[in-house]
């Protein structure tokens, strides 16, 4: 982002003038330029950056930095650089919630950004960014916004009923999501013109639109649903008898899709209005169940669990068996299976108990998209075991731990521990032998450690350990890291010992290059240190013991390399959230009040003071910082002579 290009764009290297700090805006601003999503705190510099800026200047020369700020995010704007409108639009929503003088003055103009971002971009990336950025203005602007949303949804329904422009198409079925859940009151007044013009949309040949045209039905069906209206039936009627005439003999696919998308926001969203529609809609499904399309098959396949869930006896003694078949069909052909495994779970869910005798197909079927000859594994499936699993509980335990070494070898990923979370808490037997394969699994992750190897009772064999390592190698970096560190913290591994995993294999992340790694990495250990302080308990009329002694100093080490993280990180965030988790727990005080520790504590205590000037890092969550040391003092204060004495 450092190009002379941009150099020139803002202006050059700008320096600390009566107008502002320059130099650092520009920093800030070319940080949110991006196609991807920016690094984790960007957004959040620049309102430090203004927050500085306003204690620091004058109202004149404040007044004076902000119209820079806003003559360069109109330059970034007006640029064809998709990167650079991106990273204005990012900048604009970061300042809606900022108290910037004139409210009205500030959402008049914001309002006029909007307008021209959505009259000249094309790029889908900008507009749909832009109308999140235009609901949060209209959910943060309240009253002061309503004529701008009265103007965008005017507008949006013009754009869909007159001639077929593919850009703005899009963008009028964003804007009218967003204002639909944002500004819903005024919205409601143009719910008939809505019911009307969002056909368009939802027939249109491409698919993007109809996918964003039915997102915003799901949301104007909320509104409805939200309001008592005795126009609310009628609304119904004439959404679900648009759907049928989209359904025509020779109705072209991507009409057919559109009404398949809207019959499952009907079915998920009026209540009881479809329930004397229920033999039309699986006469639907029978109809399209083996159509030539692929397209319309997955749309079928999607709108079964909704049919299942809306009269379930009805379902399982009519059509049960032709949809299963379907989904195992389904579940043969690569490119749709994922979608067969998103259905099959749902619909778990939807018949609790009914499918048990499908069970030993199903499984089958998971462990070859789980962990396939050739290809990626499927997260689908893995997530779709944890949903049978729940709908199923017990009797689907021999299946589960014969799919066990599958879903282990795939490696670490965040569907897999929700997917276990869902298996222990459905499966109670199955907790001892996922917790043994899971800390096997993490401890090839953090492979600083060798906790694997130092307890054979939680390691995995060389032969898993290796495929997981394999796995692994494809997706390390911090993401990884970071899941291994939340996963150890949350997950229920009650009856294991990780005081010593803490101190070996956690700790040495609190000196990680990435700040989010060391944030996850002090949480994790402040999590697994409070879920060892109530078993020490049986060891504080006797600190001599040899185990007891054992703990607490693992404790005491661990404790010390959480203060010296909360005392010297560069990263605020990470300080703060050391001491929040220490002021939480009142068992780490016993540690908190020793010597090397008050010291610690004292020296955070400066931390605010430290941050008062404008090099320091910390504007704005340095107050919470110093709030929750200083509740640690003054609670050792009350609780510890030794304390009230030092």
């Amino acid at each position: 982002m450092a190009s002379t290009s941009q150099s020139i764009r803002f202006g050059g290297p700008a320096t600390a003038t009566g107008g502002g700090n320059l130099e650092a805006l520009n920093r800030v601003l070319a940080d949110l330029c991006t196609r991807d999503n920016p690094k984790d705190g960007v957004a959040l510099a620049l309102k430090k950056h203004l927050e500085e800026e306003a204690r620091d200047l004058n109202g004149e020369a404040f007044f004076r930095f902000m119209d820079q700020l806003y003559d360069r995010i109109t330059s970034l704007l007006e640029s064809n650089d998709v990167a650079e409108n991106l990273g204005a639009l990012r900048a604009i929503d970061e300042l809606i919630d900022e108290s910037l003088g004139e409210n009205a003055s500030k959402v008049s103009r914001f309002s006029n950004y909007m307008r021209t971002v959505f009259e000249l971009k094309r790029d889908p990336k900008i507009l749909i960014l832009a109308s999140k950025v235009l609901g949060h203005l209209a959910r943060a602007g309240g009253a002061m916004t309503a004529d701008e949303v009265e103007w965008q949804v005017k507008n949006a329904l013009e754009w869909l009923h007159g001639e077929r422009i593919e850009y703005r198409r899009f963008a009028a079925v964003l804007i009218l999501k967003e204002m639909a859940e944002n500004a819903s009151t005024v919205f409601n007044v143009h719910v008939p013109e809505f019911v009307d013009a969002i056909w368009v949309a939802l027939r249109d040949p491409t698919l993007v639109v109809r996918e964003r045209a039915v997102e915003a039905l799901r949301a104007c069906l909320r509104v409805i649903e939200k309001r008592e209206t005795r126009w609310r039936v009628q609304w119904y009627y004439r959404m679900f008898e648009a759907t049928q005439d989209g359904l025509g003999r020779n109705a072209p696919v991507h009409s057919i899709h559109g009404s398949l998308l809207a019959v499952g926001e009907l079915l998920r969203n009026t209540g009881e209005f479809m329930m004397s529609r229920y033999r039309e809609v699986a006469d639907i499904v029978v109809l399209y169940i083996e159509h030539r399309d692929k397209l319309v098959r997955l749309s079928i396949t999607s709108l079964l669990p909704r049919i299942a869930h809306f009269l379930r006896d009805r379902f399982v003694t009519n059509y049960l068996k032709m949809c299963m078949d379907h989904i195992l069909t389904v579940l043969k052909t690569p490119a749709e299976r994922a979608s067969g495994f998103v259905a099959l779970g749902e619909m778990a869910g939807a018949l609790d108990g009914e499918l048990v005798h499908y069970l030993p197909t199903i499984t089958s079927h998971l462990r070859d998209a789980i962990a396939p000859r050739r290809g990626r594994p499927s997260l689908e499936a893995v997530a779709c075991v944890g949903s049978i699993a729940k709908a199923v509980g017990p009797p689907m335990e021999l299946h589960v731990r014969s799919l066990l070494d599958a879903m282990f070898s795939a490696g670490l990923s965040a569907t897999l521990v929700e997917t276990l979370e869902q298996i222990t808490a459905s499966i109670p037997s199955l907790l001892s032998t996922i917790q043994d394969r899971l800390l096997g699994c993490i401890s090839a992750v953090l492979s600083k450690s060798h906790y694997a190897q130092a307890r054979p009772s939680v390691a995995m064999s060389r032969g898993n350990m290796t495929n997981a390592t394999q796995q692994i190698t494809e997706l390390s970096g911090s993401f990884l890291v970071q899941l291994a560190l939340q996963t150890l913290a949350r997950f229920n591994f009650k009856g294991h010992d990780l005081l010593e995993c803490t101190r070996d294999t956690v700790v040495v992340y609190l000196e990680d290059e990435d700040g989010a790694t060391r944030k996850d990495a002090a949480l994790c250990c402040c999590k697994l240190v409070s879920n060892s302080l109530p078993s020490m308990a049986q060891f504080s009329s006797s600190r001599s013991s040899r185990a007891g002694g054992k703990r607490r100093r693992l404790v005491e080490e661990v404790v010390e390399k959480l203060l010296i993280a909360a005392v010297t990180d560069a990263d605020v965030s990470v300080r703060h959230s050391i001491f929040s988790s220490l002021h939480g727990n009142g068992g780490f005080d016993d540690f908190l009040a020793q010597a090397d520790s008050l010291s610690a504590i004292f020296a955070a205590l400066n931390d605010e003071c430290c941050e008062r000037r404008k090099a320091h890092k910390g504007a704005r969550v340095a107050p919470c910082l110093f709030k929750s040391s200083g509740c640690i003092c003054i609670r050792l204060c009350k609780s510890s002579p030794k304390f009230n004495y030092q």
